[in-house]
Parts: structure tokens; sequence; C-alpha cells
């Protein structure tokens, strides 16, 4: 499997070393910093990792999704200590029209799955939706991503000083989680997290 062992200690982007001290950044987050404290993935978005995925977002029933988030709560785990853990988590949404369509939110499962095995966390699917509606990520450039998430999100509610965490299945260029950050900042979030299944590389990130 391939797990996620050496990134960007602030958006888990996949660097070319296996070190895991807390200073490590890439160059992106080092010349501007992201909305979001950091970003938690288990795996690089490689086979069979994103077969696995294309398989939770086209089926609900799937038993790679439990799989999949249970590999997921347990980095996550590793990760804080029990005490620091967000108080809500929020997943990403989809704009209604893609919601139809799809049928289901994805990252609401695997949000709840996560909630069953991080104590404390409260799941909340009423907070933040989906303004905009873009093409599919894998049809945009990295720059056309960022001009289609400006303004993408929006809240119905404040949150003022609450710890979020955001979940989504992949991180691609960082575009979608730093407007939903950004959104969940403004409405008085006290910091917010993104926590995903697969983070993409080098090669993907910068198309």
């Amino acid at each position: 499997m391939p797990w996620l062992t050496g990134q960007c200690q602030r958006c888990a982007l996949p660097l070319l070393t296996h070190c895991n001290r807390r200073n490590i950044l890439c160059p992106e987050c080092q010349k501007k910093t992201p909305p979001f404290r950091h970003c938690i993935a288990a795996f690089q978005y490689q086979e069979p990792i994103n077969k696995l995925i294309t398989t939770i977002k086209t089926n609900p029933h799937a038993p790679e999704l439990l799989q999949l988030s249970g590999l997921l709560a347990t980095t996550i785990a590793d990760r804080y200590e029990a005490t620091k853990l967000p108080q809500i988590i929020i997943p990403l949404p989809l704009h209604w029209r893609k919601l139809t369509r799809r049928g289901f939110n994805q990252s609401y499962s695997i949000a709840r799955s996560l909630c069953q095995k991080l104590s404390g966390i409260e799941l909340r699917n009423d907070i933040c939706y989906r303004r905009t509606y873009s093409p599919p990520q894998h049809l945009q450039g990295k720059h056309q991503r960022l001009r289609f998430m400006r303004n993408a999100f929006a809240v119905h509610k404040r949150i003022d000083g609450q710890s979020v965490a955001i979940v989504d299945d992949v991180v691609t260029t960082k575009a979608t989680a730093i407007a939903a950050a950004s959104s969940l900042i403004k409405a008085g979030a006290k910091s917010v997290d993104i926590w995903c299944i697969a983070r993409t590389g080098w090669h993907i990130a910068a198309l």
C-alpha cells in the first residue's frame, strides 16, 4: 500500500524524503501559508488506492469505504493527542447538482465512519455548503481550479471558537481545501484541519 511516509507538514504533499520533522514544508507552503493548520492523509494517490477511491465514489455500500476510513482514523489518532482532536467534523459538501446525479456524498460517508472510530467529535452536515458548480478536477489545470474555487463555499451559521476538521477523499491542488477552510475561518472557526484518505503528488498537483 502506498502509505504517505514523507510529506509537507502543512499540506501533506508527498516529498522526496521520509523525514517527518515538524519543520518540513513544501515550497508552496513556505511561500504562502494555507488557511488550514495541516492536512492529514493516510496514503499517496497511487495504485491501488486510486482505484479503491473510485469504487467508493460510485458505490455507497462498498466495503472499501469502511476499510479506508479505518486506516485514515488510525493515521489521525497517531497525529493527535486525544484532547486536541477537533470538536467538529464537516464532510466536504458537494454542489446540489453533483449530489443529485451521484445520489450520495462519499465525504459524508467517510466522516460518519471516522466519528464512529474517533470519540468526542461531532459530525455536522449543516454548516457549510457548496455555492458554485465546477467541472471535474481532472478536466481542469491548477490555475483553473483556483479560479473556480473562489467563493465556492458558504456557511449557514457561525461556528465561533470551534475547531473543525474537513473531510474529503482526495486532496489534489489544495484549491478546494483552501476555499472550504477560508469560508469556515470567516464564519468564526478557531482552527481548520483537513483529513483525507489520499494526497496527490507533484506530478498531479502541478497540472
